[in-house]
């Protein structure tokens, strides 16, 4: 046991090495969609003679040779397995992504792996959003929760902008998106910041002032933890079973706030029709559900699980507490 977490320990003060080596170097690297990311590998594919950038090893996920990289950093991804060698190159067993001039350790790419850790353009509108939503709230929130947490990068975020949280809790069912986290609000300095093992509530106590997610939302056939947000409702069941179960987790005026994506049927929305009937009795709930983007993911539309689906949306819950 001992030496696991020695092991672990070794990894994370790797981790948080290259970090702050990118740090220094300004690195930037914006993630795109996996389908986005695939075209671009086959562009550089057709290029040759190019000279690999920081960016390429760890953003583009590209091939690269051990002169690539400083002989310090290189020993040390070497040493604690963050490299492998394959077919005479070297690749990244990780990528960084930057949002609000922080870094962020997620997983290579192709993200295949049951264990990946995801981030992604839903990282990036999440946060904005969330960040909208909260700028026009005059209370104070002291404890806060994000569920689904993957990089943590929206509690991190948040942390750093409202600094009154007392606590920040971040649960996930994969222990690789927590030792991610506590990587990722290590290097930030920050200290309020709790990784839990937890599927949705069942490991969490106590309530909560703010309650946030961006879970998995579609049917994936490889059940990644990352994707797959269950068969019932057409891939919703975890995003409904926040708001059911996060109800009853606020204090009086604490808010809930859902981003996640709703497969439409041509002849309605079962999510919305099963929030519906949850909050409708419910006079001490303010809630509000908004649809900010019509069609996403449409390459899903091909796939058995979604014939019977219209269109894939982005949405908003947001519900308050009036007591």
């Amino acid at each position: 046991m001992n030496q696991i977490l020695d092991a672990q320990t070794s990894q994370q003060q790797a981790l948080l090495f290259l970090l702050d080596f990118l740090k220094q170097r300004d690195y930037r690297f914006t993630v795109i969609t996996p389908l986005s990311h695939q075209r671009i590998l086959n562009r550089n594919n057709n290029t040759k003679n190019k000279a690999i950038t920081l960016r390429d090893i760890f953003g583009w996920n590209l091939a690269f040779a051990e002169k690539d990289l400083e002989p310090e950093l290189f020993a040390i991804l070497k040493e604690n397995q963050l490299i492998h060698f394959q077919d005479g190159q070297w690749f990244s067993h990780v990528r960084v992504a930057s949002l609000d001039d922080e870094l962020f350790i997620h997983s290579s790419f192709p993200t295949i792996q049951h264990d990946a850790v995801f981030f992604g353009p839903d990282t990036y509108r999440f946060v904005y959003h969330l960040k909208q939503y909260l700028a026009g709230k005059s209370q104070l929130f002291k404890r806060g929760l994000e569920l689904c947490c993957g990089t943590s990068a929206a509690a991190i975020s948040i942390a750093k902008h409202y600094p009154n949280f007392n606590e920040m809790m971040v649960a996930d069912l994969n222990p690789k998106a927590l030792l991610y986290s506590q990587i990722n609000a290590s290097f930030t300095g920050l200290d309020n910041i709790f990784p839990v093992y937890s599927n949705l509530f069942a490991n969490i106590e106590g309530k909560f002032d703010l309650i946030f997610a961006n879970p998995p939302y579609l049917i994936d056939q490889d059940q990644r933890q990352y994707r797959h947000g269950g068969n019932e409702l057409d891939g919703n069941e975890l995003s409904f079973t926040i708001v059911k179960e996060g109800m009853q987790r606020l204090n009086p005026q604490g808010c809930l706030f859902l981003y996640t994506g709703v497969a439409i049927r041509p002849d309605g929305n079962p999510f919305l029709e099963q929030l519906e009937k949850l909050i409708e009795s419910k006079s001490y709930v303010n809630w509000s559900y908004e649809e900010i983007d019509p069609d996403v993911f449409g390459e899903e539309l091909d796939q058995p699980a979604y014939q019977h689906i219209e269109r894939i949306a982005l949405v908003l819950v947001k519900l308050e507490m009036m007591r």
